[in-house]
């Protein structure tokens, strides 16, 4: 049985991981996830009109506390469900979404007038979510996680995916088109990005003082099977501060800009 030679590494190879070995330290700022304490105005974008609070609630109402600006953006409702709404005014969940964002102290940023379940393309949502994150100019988006190992929700992951593709698609000066045959003055870079529901989180948020008014948010969603969640979600914060100080946690994967585009760093 022939023994495999050794590849010899070249010096110049050598030479480059000395470097990198010394160098590497160094990144270790560029890996850290971005805090969440830095955040002045944020947007999250849900897919379903109760998903910010039942994945967020206890983290919007402690910035709302500390004077962030929050924006909320639904992206599904039920205008096609709703077998009571004629198409004009609001459905029944989005009625239920404004009454969440007053428990919260949100502002809302609107509906993108797709309904549950939309056979719209991620491009399509993705376009319009462009146009809301120009006009808001947040420091940080916010959204489920699409890669969610579990998740099998078409909904979440068209929608996230959407949010994904705004947030780099907002920087272009080219994107959509040009103004007058010239650049964009409107664009926008968001610094942070943020994920819900994810099972891969580098952040977790006290909302031990904030548990009870996430609770009374997520009870505005009164056509939604509340009574039953509830008590899961309560045990799922807890859950979550496990190992922790905190009586209550909720948990995030954030990521910065420099991290959106090619770069396989460990973010954590």
């Amino acid at each position: 049985m022939k023994r495999k030679r050794k590849k010899k590494i070249s010096a110049r190879l050598k030479v480059t991981r000395r470097v990198f070995k010394t160098v590497s330290p160094l990144l270790d700022p560029l890996m850290a996830p971005p805090k969440i304490e830095g955040i002045k105005r944020a947007l999250f974008i849900q897919p379903h009109p109760d998903d910010n609070q039942i994945a967020a609630g206890g983290t919007i109402a402690a910035m709302v506390e500390r004077g962030v600006e929050v924006f909320e953006l639904t992206a599904l409702d039920d205008r096609y469900l709703d077998l009571t709404y004629s198409g004009q005014g609001l459905t029944v969940r989005q009625k239920e979404a404004l009454a969440a964002q007053e428990v919260l102290g949100m502002k809302n940023a609107g509906f993108l007038g797709f309904g549950d379940r939309t056979e719209a393309s991620t491009r399509e949502i993705s376009e319009k979510i462009v146009e809301v994150i120009r006009e808001i100019k947040p420091d940080a988006v916010f959204t489920a996680d699409p890669n969610l190992e579990n998740e099998c929700h078409e909904d979440h992951i068209k929608v996230a995916n959407a949010v994904k593709y705004a947030v780099m698609d907002a920087t272009f000066p080219f994107y959509p088109e040009y103004i007058d045959n010239k650049p964009r003055k409107d664009v926008w870079t968001v610094k942070t990005l943020g994920f819900y529901y994810t099972d891969k989180p580098n952040t977790i948020v006290d909302i031990s003082d904030y548990e009870q008014i996430k609770i009374d948010s997520i009870r505005c969603h009164k056509s939604q099977p509340i009574n039953e969640l509830e008590a899961v979600i309560v045990l799922l914060g807890q859950q979550l501060a496990l190992d922790t100080e905190y009586k209550s946690a909720e948990v995030f994967r954030l990521i910065s800009n420099f991290h959106m585009h090619c770069f396989n760093l460990p973010v954590g």
